[in-house]
């Protein structure tokens, strides 16, 4: 039974600290407030027997370290923002066999043999993208409003026009430069950086 009311206090608690922090401060909830502690203090009393109270520990300790111990445990949900930068711009494409190409990207990733996506422990499979300086290699980059939709791409490769004040932003890399070409060009395409680097 001792159980039982232990419980029922511990929700009450959880309740009342909700109810506390999603009301605007005013007297009347300064009253409530202290009714509420009066009433927690008498359950709390009513459910812990003397034993359990160490000598020289006071009620009002007990009602603390109790409350103490709930707030401990409720975790308070934080506003995720993941994006870092935005821009808008124009991504072009580039394939394994241009001009100048080994199919080695300037992070020294062989992207041949089936491999034109990196594998990120945590973004997980991100598309390849020459990038400009200012965005170092492992940055990660959200492409959305793209010809071929919305995908995480990773930085891995530089090129002459892709940079900011340059052409294009991006570089997308395919197999060819056949595929790039039928790609064409994805204007006003948005990129959210969500990391800068590895």
């Amino acid at each position: 039974m001792k159980r039982f009311y232990l419980i029922v206090n511990s929700i009450l608690v959880i309740i009342i600290l909700g109810l506390v922090f999603m009301v605007p401060e005013s007297k009347n909830v300064k009253a409530t407030n202290s009714m509420l502690s009066k009433s927690l203090t008498t359950s709390l009393i009513s459910a812990t027997s003397k034993d359990d109270i160490v000598d020289n520990t006071s009620m009002d300790e007990v009602v603390y370290n109790f409350t103490s111990t709930i707030n401990n445990n409720i975790t308070e949900p934080k506003l995720i923002t993941d994006v870092l930068e935005t821009v808008v711009g124009t991504m072009s494409g580039y394939g394994l066999d241009c001009k100048g190409c080994s199919g080695v990207v300037g992070a020294r990733y062989d992207a041949r043999g089936n491999n034109l996506r990196y594998n990120d422990p945590v973004y997980g499979e991100c598309r390849i993208v020459a990038g400009d300086k200012k965005y170092p290699y492992g940055t990660i980059v959200r492409v959305k409003n793209s010809k071929i939709g919305t995908f995480n791409a990773i930085v891995l490769d530089r090129g002459s026009d892709i940079g900011i004040g340059r052409r294009y932003m991006f570089d997308l890399l395919f197999w060819t430069e056949k595929e790039s070409y039928d790609f064409g060009l994805s204007r006003n395409t948005t990129f959210e950086i969500l990391r800068y680097g590895y």
